[in-house]
């Protein structure tokens, strides 16, 4: 099997501004069809067309670990007001503080990040070595049988299911990294206002409107119970070859 994975950014005003990524397991007949298609992605993506894309196919030798998919279910609210509050109070019942919340979210909404930021769930320090990268959740992939159970799950809710399948399976991933309690996400497409909140306790959650359409910003916070073994968590994110099942 082999992991491929895409990173497009583009540089403004000496900054490296990231655009898109996309990344899966593939054996070695799909992965072509998968370059093809990350690169697709990479030049179409509505935050622009950038002017590096980088392509990387790594071989796995390591066992690949299988993990269950969270479950899955849709939350509906009418405004970004209404969605935040209910993300909150949520967090708040998995024993994070206010603090550390509204830390994840300043994050999100004013750093342009590759990867995830890492939150102290009581103080809301930030914990990823790489303030600028960020932690990238990376060599992942879902069951085929389980992306079709989805896919017929929300393929009414969804305009775009396929990205669901790809935040599924992180979270899935990130959920069972030990000393993670939680994970928010909000895409930083300014065409798409649905994010999600997941967790091993919570599941998979989809906040419909938790940004106004239009807006450019977006992220994830994995919040994090200390202490823990930061060294070990983050290798298990971006290094440990994973299938969602």
């Amino acid at each position: 099997m082999w992991s491929v994975r895409m990173r497009a950014s583009k540089i403004e005003n000496e900054i490296e501004k990231h655009i898109s990524g996309a990344e899966g397991i593939y054996n070695l007949a799909e992965t072509q069809k998968a370059l093809k298609q990350f690169f697709k992605r990479a030049i179409e993506h509505p935050n622009g067309l950038p002017d590096r894309i980088i392509l990387t196919i790594e071989q796995i030798k390591e066992p690949i670990n299988k993990i269950k998919s969270l479950p899955i279910k849709t939350l509906f609210f009418k405004s970004s007001e209404e969605a935040l509050k209910t993300v909150k109070d949520k967090l708040i019942q998995l024993g994070i503080s206010e603090k550390a919340i509204l830390s994840a979210l300043d994050v999100i909404k004013n750093n342009k990040m590759r990867g995830a930021t890492l939150i102290d769930s009581i103080t809301g320090n930030r914990l990823e070595p790489n303030k600028q990268r960020g932690v990238r959740v990376s060599r992942i992939q879902m069951d085929k049988k389980t992306k079709f159970k989805i896919l017929r799950k929300i393929k009414n809710l969804s305009s775009d299911p396929q990205r669901v399948i790809e935040a599924v399976t992180i979270a899935s991933k990130v959920s069972s990294a030990n000393g993670i309690i939680a994970e928010i996400c909000i895409s930083d497409n300014p065409d798409y206002t649905t994010g999600y909140l997941s967790s091993k306790n919570l599941g998979y959650l989809r906040i419909t409107n938790i940004k106004k359409e239009g807006e450019t910003f977006g992220g994830r916070a994995f919040f994090i119970k200390t202490p823990v073994d930061l060294e070990k968590i983050i290798n298990f994110l971006e290094r440990t070859p994973v299938i969602v099942i």
